[in-house]
């Protein structure tokens, strides 16, 4: 309870008391004795009540006062203030933080709060009515915007405190919003799918962007202020041309929602952290990914560079805070794990301190030494391409449900985005050589699939139901023949679940490696004779995946041509596999 109730009620009801006695005494009017007795009486009780009143006075004024001062006190100084913190910038000479948050994370009333930089409270910026999400402060410190739930977005004079304007257009929630570096523009992201870009002089919109197919997370403008870069929840990171909107780059690699965006001062690079748990690292000139930082066991919700752009931090709705050494691209000893999820985290300009902001609070924590963490233990080596394999040169991906196929120089291909039962198809020419005696599809892990994949499926499984390929004349009619395989082998088979259900025409069926995850697998499909496959031919490929969960697809694969000279018969015809095998298909990965 209370204190300052407690003692506010027990000094009304002593008070009350003394009137109610006095009021009594008052009215009684006797003579001789029994009056002397009533009015001695009457003194004692005045004397007790008067004691009563002036020890309970004592008792309540001292503990109503360190309550005032409690209160006071609470919220103060970032390590008392324990509301939703899920955002926070610094201004660019360091003097003030803001952070935003609010009650919860959506509904209720949103903080927009100024600290010193260690932590004082020196104010605060009122006026959403729900949480606010995004906050960014332009380089010249003169202005904030903050963004959130209501879909409102207000720019405020920083120096003055003062609300300069109101910027509606999104349809609901906004997550994102950034500066351009001169200030003079301002980007937000939304959950209707839409990008504005904003004139900060008159709060005018003055582009729009359909942005993503679903909600944009994330958004960035790049240094030089000609580019700003989105994430959505399409797993998808774009890259716009500031000037216009119009696209530029499609980045895909991503296997889930992308939670935040973060270019390096110094660097033409920059990263993106999504629910994936992972933090790719991006080429700002190229545009192809660069680096992949490993390690985040939940969604990676923010991440931020040093200023000479040599560190970058992470955090997790976990609560784990990793630091990662940006040109080595290897993690370094990280802070403290917090017993809160995490949802920013943003160097001081000076790069002494970090600030963390969490579900219940904020912390300035001092930004440990640079240490690299011990590498961890090679994976096994790839095995090396047999004589006469040669990797097929791909020219195009196909996913029948949308998932997105990046073809690398070396024709790996890796596959991201949607999830489901799904085909894909591939079209490839046969380098020039001797005639194909057999296709080989190499299946590789990759420390960003789930359990190293090959599969994408939550253990790294995957379960191949067919695999077909046929040959594509080259005039003009551009005939179809089936590519007749006589036989089909692999270094490693599930038990239950052969590479050769991968020829049997049932979809319901197919080859997978549970057991074996995480390495590097090749089946070889030998093809006939009489129908030798030359050089320069063109092959479409169907890989089909049916299982029913609808997430053992493959994750990264590439497909290869045995293009040498055959000696007898250089693929085994495995044995049949037994009938039962193929009716547990409900549990591929036991």
């Amino acid at each position: 309870m209370n204190p300052q109730f407690v003692g506010n009620a027990l000094l009304t009801v002593t008070i009350l008391g003394a009137m109610f006695l006095l009021s009594l005494f008052s009215f009684i009017n006797l003579q001789g004795e029994w009056c002397m007795r009533i009015d001695s009486i009457r003194q004692r009780a005045m004397r007790s009540l008067l004691s009563v009143t002036i020890a309970i006075s004592f008792f309540v004024v001292p503990v109503v006062a360190a309550d005032e001062a409690l209160n006071k006190k609470a919220g103060d100084t970032i390590s008392s203030f324990s509301r939703w913190v899920i955002a926070a910038d610094y201004a660019a000479d360091g003097p003030i933080l803001v952070t935003v948050g609010g009650e919860s994370l959506l509904y209720r009333p949103g903080d927009v709060i100024l600290w010193k930089s260690e932590g004082t409270r020196i104010g605060e910026l009122s006026g959403h009515q729900t949480a606010v999400w995004a906050v960014d402060v332009s380089a010249d410190g003169k202005l904030v915007a903050t963004a959130g739930y209501d879909g409102l977005i207000k720019v405020w004079d920083l120096q003055s405190r003062k609300l300069k304007r109101d910027l509606k257009q999104h349809k609901g929630w906004v997550r994102s919003l950034a500066f351009s570096p001169d200030g003079l523009r301002l980007v937000s992201a939304g959950e209707d799918g839409k990008v504005f870009l904003w004139n900060t002089q008159d709060g005018k919109a003055a582009i729009t962007v359909a942005a993503h197919k679903g909600p944009v997370t994330a958004v960035a403008f790049s240094p030089n202020g000609k580019t700003f870069v989105t994430g959505g929840g399409d797993n998808l990171v774009k890259v716009w041309n500031a000037a216009d909107g119009t696209a530029i780059q499609t980045l895909a690699g991503h296997e889930d929602t992308i939670w935040s965006i973060a270019y390096s001062p110094t660097r033409s690079q920059f990263v993106s952290t999504g629910a994936d748990r992972t933090i790719r690292v991006w080429s700002a000139e190229t545009f192809k990914q660069t680096g992949v930082f490993t390690g985040h066991k939940d969604w990676v919700t923010s991440a931020g560079f040093n200023s000479d752009g040599t560190r970058l931090v992470t955090a997790s709705l976990d609560g784990v805070i990793k630091l990662w050494d940006v040109l080595e691209q290897r993690e370094q000893q990280g802070l403290k794990r917090q017993s809160s999820s995490v949802w920013c985290v943003t160097f001081a300009p000076d790069d002494q301190s970090i600030f963390v902001g969490t579900h219940s609070g904020g912390q300035v924590i001092p930004t440990p030494v640079a240490k690299l963490l011990p590498l961890p233990p090679k994976p096994a080596p790839t095995p090396a391409p047999q004589a006469g394999l040669k990797p097929l040169l791909l020219t195009e991906f196909k996913s029948l449900i949308g998932a997105t196929g990046v073809i690398s120089d070396d024709g790996t291909i890796f596959v991201s985005g949607k999830k489901g039962k799904d085909t894909y198809t591939l079209t490839a020419v046969v380098p020039e050589g001797p005639a194909v005696t057999a296709i080989r599809l190499e299946v590789i892990p990759d420390k960003t699939l789930p359990a190293q994949g090959p599969g994408r499926a939550p253990n790294g499984n995957f379960v191949l139901s067919e695999f077909n390929a046929k040959v594509i004349s080259n005039d003009k009619q551009k005939t179809e023949t089936p590519v007749m395989f006589t036989a089909v082998t692999a270094d490693y088979s599930q038990s239950g679940w052969p590479v050769a259900n991968a020829r049997d025409q049932n979809e319901d069926t197919g080859w997978g490696i549970a057991g074996a995850v995480g390495k590097s697998h090749m089946a070889t499909f030998q093809t006939a004779t009489q129908t030798p496959i030359q050089g320069g031919t063109t092959l479409v490929f169907t890989m089909s995946q049916q299982f029913p969960d609808g997430e053992h697809s493959i994750g990264k694969f590439r497909l290869f041509a045995d293009q040498k000279t055959p000696v007898g018969d250089s693929v085994q015809t495995p044995e049949k596999p037994d009938a039962k095998d193929n009716q547990k298909k409900k549990a591929p990965d036991s």
